[in-house]
């Protein structure tokens, strides 16, 4: 496989035009300077299917997919027509639109445990709605928290924060039930429900899952899943249905409207249909173009049996970069569960990690150093074996 020239001299320059104009903390993730630095293109022009194209004209085969979102492919066809349809008729209503008791229909059916549903915009707007409505049906404050859940008050500390706000909050280690017990036990009747990223690392322990449901229910608390990075990849449920348990709400988004910012939350109608005081109200919540995407992801992942493809392209990635990292003995594996590989390397990264990685994108594959990677019913099993190819040759230049 040959090493192209990779100049990135215009995400350089686009950069630096940013960092004069636009406020670096609402896309910190994605444009920074210590990502530049890694060999990283920090600015995207165009993308289909499984690869993008970056402002210097690089293609890279992308495992980020956006952070998440791309689940059929970028420029999907199915979900293009689906949206020029949309468009149209229109795309928001001084009304309700029918479309979206279609589409609470298809995820009631679709995702274990789901009794009712509620459309909201981005992830963080899901995790919040859904622990508001926690605290409105237990009539408690408290928060039992593990994982990221978004960038709203109620999730994270620091600048910005009241500090009010951060003391309601208890964070817990995952797969620790023990931690969670004990935070329960010394804030009796004060928490209102306990929310955890379902799949983080390797993964959930055995029991780990079911074990935050019976806790949270054994000290009159709700169980919420947060979803918004699994759902429709390891199952369509996420680690609640992957796992067989059923928590009281959930929370999902990112793939599951394949690039489009429609999110939602799924539950127990017990506990939706008491929630009629709570605002979580928005403008843009029950998009229309996000609606329509989800279902022409539902149709087309059925058709072309999406969660089954994901684990295999996804256990043959992982197989392969792990071999050949151990035999090259480079301290880089990928762990946890196939649909979405996570990186385990040092921190900081050892340097012949980063070479590992420079060379990839050398190579046109975008492999992210730390943070978990995702697949799409675009990448082929062909485009599997060549991004091992391009770890192989980018380990043998170590020699």
């Amino acid at each position: 496989m040959s090493v192209r020239s990779h100049s990135i001299e215009k995400s350089r320059a686009f950069l630096a035009r940013s960092q004069e104009i636009t406020i670096r903390c609402c896309q910190s993730h994605k444009r920074t300077p210590e990502m530049l630095a890694h060999g990283y293109p920090i600015f995207a022009q165009r993308a289909q299917g499984a690869r993008f194209w970056d402002v210097d004209g690089n293609e890279y085969l992308d495992y980020l997919l956006g952070f998440g979102p791309i689940l059929l492919g970028y420029d999907d066809p199915a979900v293009n027509a689906a949206i020029r349809r949309q468009i149209e008729e229109g795309t928001i209503y001084t009304t309700a639109h029918p479309k979206e008791l279609e589409i609470a229909e298809r995820l009631i059916a679709l995702i274990p445990g789901a009794e009712m549903v509620g459309f909201f915009i981005g992830g963080s707007a899901a995790t919040s709605a859904a622990t508001r409505i926690a605290r409105a049906y237990t009539d408690r404050d408290y928060i039992a928290r593990c994982g990221y859940h978004g960038w709203h008050d109620w999730c994270i500390s620091g600048a910005g924060v009241p500090k009010g706000v951060s003391e309601l909050t208890l964070g817990f280690p995952y797969n620790d039930l023990d931690r969670l017990e004990d935070g329960l036990k010394q804030n009796p009747d004060k928490v209102a429900c306990v929310i955890v990223e379902t799949v983080q690392g390797t993964g959930p322990a055995e029991g780990f899952l079911q074990g935050v449901v019976d806790l949270a229910h054994q000290y009159g608390a709700l169980a919420i899943f947060d979803e918004v990075k699994v759902g429709f990849r390891v199952a369509y449920g996420g680690g609640g249905e992957y796992c067989g348990v059923i928590p009281d709400l959930s929370a999902f988004g990112k793939a599951c409207c394949n690039g489009y910012p429609g999110s939602f939350v799924a539950g127990k109608k017990e506990i939706l249909s008491k929630c009629e005081g709570v605002w979580v109200g928005a403008t843009f919540h029950c998009d229309l173009p996000s609606l329509v995407a989800m279902e022409a992801v539902i149709a087309e992942m059925k058709r072309r049996d999406g969660i089954a493809y994901q684990w295999k392209i996804g256990a043959r990635l992982m197989e392969g970069i792990n071999a050949a990292c151990e035999e090259a003995g480079v301290p880089f594996r990928l762990v946890g569960l196939a649909p979405m590989p996570t990186p385990v390397v040092s921190d900081p990264p050892d340097e012949r990690v980063m070479k590992m990685i420079r060379g990839a994108l050398a190579r046109g594959h975008y492999l992210h150093y730390a943070h978990p990677w995702f697949l799409s019913l675009s990448h082929t099993e062909a485009d599997i074996e060549s991004t091992i190819e391009a770890v192989s040759e980018s380990l043998a230049d170590l020699e």
